[in-house]
């Protein structure tokens, strides 16, 4: 029995949280100085990434039904 719970608790301690599982946050400066450009460009970048991959979709199926019909 001990076994088992040896095994357990060494699966516990190396399980990585939600927060750590490869999403990494940007805190902001503790000093209060301005933020850079590329931390002002983060949201709207992540946005047209977030779509780009579904208009490039859309575009393929289009392409393919135009080629066809």
């Amino acid at each position: 029995m001990t076994v088992v719970a040896d095994e357990m608790a060494a699966v516990a301690a190396t399980k990585t949280s939600f927060s750590d599982a490869g999403i990494a946050v940007r805190d902001l400066p503790e000093n209060g100085h301005a933020l850079s450009i590329a931390d002002r460009a983060e949201g709207p970048i992540q946005f047209v990434s977030r779509w780009a991959g579904i208009l490039a979709f859309c575009a393929a199926i289009g392409a393919i039904a135009y080629l066809i019909f």
